[in-house]
């Protein structure tokens, strides 16, 4: 069974697989490499997902969803569900535990439902592409996703019937894609301006060391709010000629905002775009009006350009939590779909004082980095499972890993084994700290009694009121970030995986390098004398050799060298986008882990009863740098339970908080006294349990989605 890399976007779904040593982005039936993330459930009962549903907007707008992931993992009061209420054609409501529902055809639908219609089609793809069964992917959010919108989206995951093998972020994503290979120690900053999401990481490449320094985001900033100012300025047009406002028709404003994002795409390769669109609405005695409407590039620019510049906003701010100037950084890698503007391309070379990276797509590169962490999760767990396959001593004998005609014995997973095996020798443990900080000789806890307040500054005063627990911090100062790890091949291994992908018909954006012209590049700098690698490497020439997989085809690869053995996976070095925190007495925070430390990393907090016979305790949850904890996304509560009934203040339960390396929360307890398990479940506000997935795949199944 095949495993794959997916980028559930906004806008759009990408999947991608590594077949005999590269990267292949999946084509669909038609050859199409963009999966739209839309969905419509048609009057026959059919699940329409992609272009079919895309098609369908501008006809039956009530019955299509698009757009969902900016409201996924939202609470039914937050602002961005209020917003999307009031510009969304499409029915919401509330549902159980406060998380929205989309009300289509009677039927209601959880926002994880609806992203799992998306990646069952990107799943039904990828198995037609590769000729088996897809069972396994890691998926990608945008850096600054909360725990809510991770956990909702492997809920997506397995309603799709996926097995999620990690969740890793799309800037880390699209960094793993361009740094293979490379040894040079550089700072690089990934600005990701998608459909519906922002983010800025910055990062430090050391070696194969990929360190995430800070990241920073905005998800509700992209693509998708031009297309409404766009589709703003159709309206006005259409007012001031038939004295009519589309806007109030729901139908509509959706065929103008569909027809927005064209005149967008057209405005960032030409000049001038035109268009005319008939029965727009009907007028008296039912004659059709219908619009004409013009726009340059310069009318676009002046409406892009309020949100371009929100973009670097977010950019200062990480570099404010990396506390580094712009001018530290080497280069800038540009993802995502709305990086295509040019405004946007001229922005950010203004600001970060260099021309932008985008020889890989940018709507590609996020699903190649996380098909190459796919399959390097995939070896690992192969290596795990069976006996270690003898290799070679010399990586400069075996054939170029991108030749998938070698007639050589050794294999993809033979080749990747040697390189695997570095890695598992030094595996860093997960990072630990009490309260006593990283440095301190006897770690502490704290421990949470009922009615003991914090203290307060001065200036501040509080209700004091009975939460399930209080917690008394013991010191008033912040809990210090954890140290970063040292250096080394073992966290999140990867594979040194030729990216080489084939262009779209008409699209302008150059042919990705191959690993082996980076290589190449890299020797011929260091000896003056050998040949220099074309920048871009060109079309590769037809192949004769037959098709690596049913439905792909493999460029010959060009002559290059072999592997060396100082090529070894790329370790990936995360951070926590917003800090963990949980409510104490009167309403404030005790920050748990703080905002970007580095991930997976785990603390602990101690808990008492604040009555007798008490057996339960709740704490409750939120992410955020509020110092009030209604300031905060609020996350849900931990239940602790079966602790053993006695007098109030005598039971003690160490409850330990980890961030995995998908950076979702896990929490564990145990008696601090007898070192007993304890139950400890965190109940996620909105979050479907294994019973109500299982309820949804079931559902699911039943439909018939194409």
């Amino acid at each position: 069974m095949a495993v794959v890399g997916i980028d559930l976007g906004t806008t759009n779904t990408v999947v991608a697989s590594v077949r005999s040593g590269r990267v292949h982005v999946l084509p669909d039936e038609q050859g199409r490499r963009l999966l739209p993330s839309v969905v419509s459930f048609h009057p026959g009962g059919d699940v329409l997902v992609g272009y079919p549903a895309k098609e369908r907007r501008v006809v039956d707008a009530k019955n299509t969803v698009a757009s969902v992931k900016r409201l996924i993992g939202r609470a039914w009061d937050s602002e961005e569900i209020r917003r999307a209420l009031q510009r969304f054609p499409f029915e919401l409501k509330e549902g159980p535990g406060q998380g929205p529902l989309v009300v289509a055809r009677g039927q209601e639908f959880t926002l994880p439902e609806i992203s799992a219609f998306v990646l069952r089609r990107a799943k039904q793809i990828a198995e037609r592409a590769l000729g088996e069964t897809v069972d396994r992917a890691v998926i990608t959010v945008p850096a600054n996703f909360n725990e809510l919108q991770r956990a909702a989206t492997k809920v997506a995951g397995r309603v799709a019937g996926l097995d999620v093998l990690r969740i890793i972020n799309e800037p880390t994503a699209a960094a793993l894609a361009y740094g293979l290979g490379r040894s040079a120690k550089e700072r690089i900053a990934i600005y990701d301006f998608g459909g519906g999401t922002f983010d800025c990481t910055l990062l430090d490449l050391s070696g194969n060391v990929f360190e995430v320094l800070a990241t920073a985001g905005d998800t509700f900033l992209g693509g998708d709010d031009l297309d409404m100012a766009i589709a703003e300025r159709m309206s006005e047009a259409f007012l001031h000629a038939h004295r009519y406002d589309p806007r109030a028709d729901s139908q509509a404003f959706e065929r103008l905002r569909v027809v927005a994002e064209t005149v967008k795409i057209e405005l960032s390769a030409q000049e001038r775009a035109h268009t005319r669109l008939r029965e727009v609405a009907f007028g008296v005695g039912g004659a059709h009006l219908d619009l004409d409407f013009g726009m340059t590039r310069d009318e676009l620019e002046m409406l892009a350009t309020p949100l371009v510049e929100r973009t670097f906003a977010v950019c200062q701010e990480a570099l404010s939590v990396a506390r580094l100037p712009v001018s530290a950084f080497d280069k800038v890698i540009l993802v995502g779909g709305s990086t295509r503007i040019p405004l946007v391309r001229r922005r950010v070379e203004q600001f970060f004082g260099t021309p932008p990276l985008d020889r890989v797509n940018p709507e590609e590169v996020v699903a190649i980095g996380a098909a190459i962490q796919a399959a390097a999760l995939t070896e690992v767990a192969r290596r795990r499972s069976i006996p270690p396959v003898p290799v070679r001593k010399s990586y400069a004998s075996l054939p170029s890993i991108s030749d998938p005609e070698s007639t050589d014995d050794i294999t993809l997973a033979t080749k990747v084994t040697a390189l695997m095996a570095e890695a598992e020798k030094v595996r860093p443990p997960l990072q630990s700290q009490t309260d006593g900080g990283p440095t301190s000789p006897l770690p502490r806890t704290t421990t949470a009694r009922m009615g003991v307040p914090p203290p307060l500054p001065p200036t501040r005063t509080a209700r004091l009121s009975a939460p399930d627990v209080a917690m008394n911090p013991g010191t008033t100062q912040p809990i210090p970030p954890p140290a970063p790890p040292a250096p080394s091949a073992a966290s999140f291994p990867s594979l040194p995986i030729v990216t080489a992908t084939e262009p779209d018909p008409g699209a302008t954006i150059p042919r990705p390098l191959a690993f082996e012209d980076v290589v190449r590049a890299e020797q011929a700098s260091a000896s003056p004398s050998a040949p220099v690698a074309p920048a871009v490497m060109p079309p590769a020439a037809p192949s004769s050799a037959p098709p690596a997989s049913p439905a792909i085809r493999t460029p010959a690869p060009p002559s290059s060298p072999a592997f060396t053995s100082a090529m070894s996976p790329p370790v990936l070095v995360d951070v926590t986008p917003r800090a963990l925190v949980v409510e104490t007495v009167g309403g404030w925070c005790d920050v748990i882990v703080q905002r970007n430390s580095k991930i997976p990393c785990e603390r602990t907090r101690a808990f008492t009863t604040s009555s007798d016979q008490q057996t339960v305790v709740k704490v409750r949850v939120a992410q955020g740098e509020e110092a009030v904890f209604g300031g905060n996304t609020y996350l849900g509560e931990v239940e602790l339970s079966g602790i053993p009934a006695a007098p109030r203040g005598t039971v003690t339960i160490e409850v330990r908080f980890e961030v995995d390396e998908s950076g979702t929360l896990q929490v564990f307890a145990k008696d601090a006294s007898t070192g007993r398990e304890a139950h400890a479940t965190l109940q996620l506000v909105g979050i479907a349990g294994s019973q109500s997935v299982h309820s949804m795949r079931a559902r699911q199944a039943a439909m018939r989605v194409h």
